[in-house]
């Protein structure tokens, strides 16, 4: 619990107002790398995550048990504004939202549970955390090149960015990969993370269905290490890429990682 998250969110939200300047309507029309949406429903998108805490009843009902599909119902909600219209909509929320990110960082609030819906229950510290990922997978991954069709448009990894949405990643990580995941971990299994933000966490089975827990460091009855960078763990853990077509290095027992990263999901 710190206000890291919140330090690189306000980094990435000042990002996001640059691409005003950066992005003309036929930019903004065109498809981004995340399926279905444009460049301008990504804009929408990022502006819903700020006004689900800030004034959540302008937003649709949300649809129970899917956190994309509730993210589908929103865009659809907005997607006839006009981008510069979204864009003034995201400033103005912005401001509110962080603060509120920030307030949630302090005892009481930063402990008190939250419903993320399919993403599990987590503490409210953590909102921050998943917002930057958020943001930084969709400007990383969907909007800018290669995948994404903004050329003009940059942004890279910082340790800030990368250590906030590695800490939503594998706190999430266990309720948010499928049930199946607790019957193929029979061993601990390493993710070592090389890059800005990274680190060695060890994914360790527990005793029942949700007793995964990923823990810090690299224990001696790891099994299997998997080794790849942060930046790529957030391309293949996320399911923007499948991981055999990543630059990933498993050793030890290599059936047992395999399987494990087979069905390990984030997001």
């Amino acid at each position: 619990m710190t206000l890291r998250a919140t330090a690189a969110l306000a980094s990435l939200s000042q990002s996001v107002l640059g691409l005003e300047s950066v992005l003309d309507d036929a930019d903004w029309a065109q498809p981004s790398a995340c399926p279905g949406w444009t460049n301008h429903d990504l804009l929408i998108h990022l502006t819903c995550t700020f006004r689900e805490i800030v004034e959540p009843e302008t937003l649709p009902a949300p649809f129970q048990g899917s956190i994309e599909r509730t993210n589908d119902v929103a865009v659809a909600a907005f997607r006839s504004e006009h981008p510069g219209r979204t864009l003034d909509a995201y400033r103005r929320l912005s401001y509110p939202a962080l603060d509120s990110l920030a307030a949630m960082q302090t005892r009481p609030a930063a402990f008190e549970v939250v419903d993320f819906d399919d993403a599990g229950s987590h503490p409210a510290h953590l909102a921050a955390d998943s917002l930057a990922l958020d943001h930084y997978c969709h400007l990383r991954r969907d909007l800018t090149a290669p995948r994404g069709s903004a050329a003009r448009f940059t942004i890279d990894a910082d340790g800030t960015v990368m250590s906030a949405s590695l800490a939503w990643l594998l706190a999430g990580l266990p309720q948010m990969s499928p049930l199946r995941l607790s019957s193929v971990l029979t061993r601990p299994v390493v993710l070592a993370l090389d890059g800005p933000g990274g680190g060695n966490w060890t994914l360790v089975p527990g005793p029942d269905e949700r007793g995964i827990t990923a823990e810090a460091g690299t224990p001696p009855t790891a099994a299997a290490r998997v080794g790849t960078t942060a930046e790529s763990f957030l391309l293949w853990g996320t399911h923007r890429q499948p991981w055999r077509d990543t630059d990933l290095d498993v050793t030890g027992d290599r059936d047992l990682g395999r399987e494990v990263l087979d069905v390990l999901h984030v997001f």
